[in-house]
């Protein structure tokens, strides 16, 4: 199998899957409702980056590989100037960044959970 077309195929289901959550929120509770939880969720987001470099996630330990913090908190002043500021970004650029591993760096799950919250906003308000 091809890796690429398994992503993408993967990714147009979680599509199609956000739009039916949406549009059966929006019946249900509402437009105010539906927009109102994404804008909570973006706050959240929103107040993650806004803590101080080197901070924004909780690190693995000593020994153990995390994600490189330099190129994550990079990644995540983008996403600030995405969120803050309009800056473009496509969510496959979130569904698909890559960090490097390294000792003491950030908690893996954590940051890929934050990414995954990310795209739900992004797909939510689009």
């Amino acid at each position: 199998y091809s890796p690429a077309h398994v992503d993408a195929a993967l990714e147009r289901l979680e599509d199609a899957f956000a739009s039916r959550e949406r549009e059966y929120a929006r019946q249900v509770s509402g437009d105010e409702a539906w927009f109102g939880a994404a804008r909570r969720n973006a706050k959240d987001i929103i107040d993650r980056l806004g803590r101080p470099v080197g901070q924004r996630f909780r690190r693995a330990g000593f020994l153990t590989d995390g994600y490189d913090r330099k190129q994550v908190d990079r990644f995540a002043d983008r996403l600030s100037d995405y969120f803050l500021r309009a800056s473009p970004m496509s969510i496959d650029e979130v569904r698909t960044v890559a960090f490097r591993p390294k000792k003491g760096g950030y908690r893996e799950a954590q940051v890929d959970y934050f990414l995954d919250s990310v795209v739900a906003v992004m797909v939510a308000v689009r």
